[in-house]
């Protein structure tokens, strides 16, 4: 299955809407998980299934849903029927390739983007995507696998630390994208130092797999790109608030995120450059050690030619070569081809040619 791509058989001659789950199956059985809260009370639970879910969702409280597993389309279905969800989205959620993207509808906002992650042993990226769908009193999130990505907000939910107990949905929407720029940062971060180390050993001598680990990075650096980019626009749309799904005291930290996006973006354009630039610098090296090469054999071929000639007209069998009968011919030979070689040495000195 192409890395940039999931296999899109199963959805071949299919209708739009339609519910099949594209990707890896992370989990065996899906989990749903639910957190109930306001500034006074907290209730968490794991419900059996999602109507369980709906008796929490009130006017004063805040819910927030987790559901981990995409591969049942049943489920995701009757999710999409709880909460009005058009087909058309629910189909994209359940296609782990989705471009991330951001839709409202007349009563919800809709976000899916990715998680990365990156495997040191492999030394490859991969993702994890994360669907949101917003509401004024509930945040539905959809995940691949039951990850602990966003335990810390958790946490500071039940711990009643901050200001999440008592903001509204929005604002713990923003917590989690801030959570996943954070975890976009990290990565860049992390593939960024190897890049960076990779560029110290481009001038040493004898790097046979440099060329293969530079292109590497490269794959990683365009996978980077492939999810983060999206996530600029994406946080573009929260601020415009056309919609009025994010209350206006809640705007600066979504331009506060947005200032890390483009952070990150303009970082991995930075790396992307950075290789171009190793790359460059990498085929230059080539080619200046085969020009040293190619200049020694030269300079070389240069003190024979002149004495081939030499010996060559005196290795001939002419019967009456006029220096043939001298009585010291070997020793002025010897003389004159020491004096073509010292003269050829500094005329190449003078020259500077080594």
């Amino acid at each position: 299955m192409a890395r940039f791509l999931n296999d899109r058989k199963k959805a071949k001659g299919g209708i739009p809407g339609s519910l099949i789950h594209l990707g890896t199956k992370k989990i065996e059985t899906p989990i749903i998980r639910l957190i109930n809260f306001n500034s006074e009370k907290l209730i968490e639970i794991k419900p059996e299934k999602l109507e369980d879910c709906l008796p929490f969702i009130l006017e004063n409280t805040v819910s927030w849903i987790s559901v981990y597993g995409l591969h049942e389309a049943e489920m995701i279905r009757n999710l999409g029927e709880l909460f009005e969800i058009h087909g058309i989205l629910l189909e994209d959620m359940l296609n782990t390739d989705q471009r991330p993207k951001i839709a409202e509808t007349d009563n919800l906002l809709i976000i899916i983007l990715k998680m990365l992650d990156y495997n040191e042993k492999t030394s490859e990226l991969s993702s994890n995507q994360i669907s949101m769908i917003l509401d004024e009193n509930y945040l539905i999130t959809l995940q691949e696998n039951e990850g602990g990505y966003f335990d810390a907000i958790r946490e500071r939910i039940r711990k009643g630390n901050g200001r999440v107990r008592r903001k509204g949905a929005d604002y713990l929407a923003y917590l989690l994208l801030d959570t996943i720029v954070d975890n976009y940062l990290m990565n860049i971060e992390l593939l960024g130092n190897i890049i960076e180390k990779t560029e110290s050993r481009i001038f040493l001598p004898n790097q046979k797999g440099l060329i293969k680990e530079i292109y590497d990075h490269k794959t990683e650096i365009n996978f980077l790109r492939k999810n983060i980019r999206p996530v600029k626009e994406i946080v573009h749309h929260l601020i415009e608030n056309e919609s009025g799904f994010i209350k206006d005291d809640n705007l600066k930290y979504f331009r506060d995120l947005n200032d890390l996006v483009v952070q990150a973006t303009e970082t991995i354009e930075i790396y992307q450059m950075m290789l171009n630039d190793q790359m460059n610098i990498y085929h230059a090296n080539l080619d200046l050690r085969a020009n040293e090469i190619m200049k020694v054999l030269t300079v070389f071929s240069a003190f024979f030619i002149p004495l081939t000639f030499v010996a060559g007209v005196y290795g001939t069998n002419f019967e009456y070569l006029p220096e043939i009968k001298l009585k010291f011919g070997y020793l002025y030979f010897w003389m004159l081809i020491v004096s073509v070689t010292m003269g050829l040495m500094v005329y190449f000195k003078k020259k500077k040619w080594f």
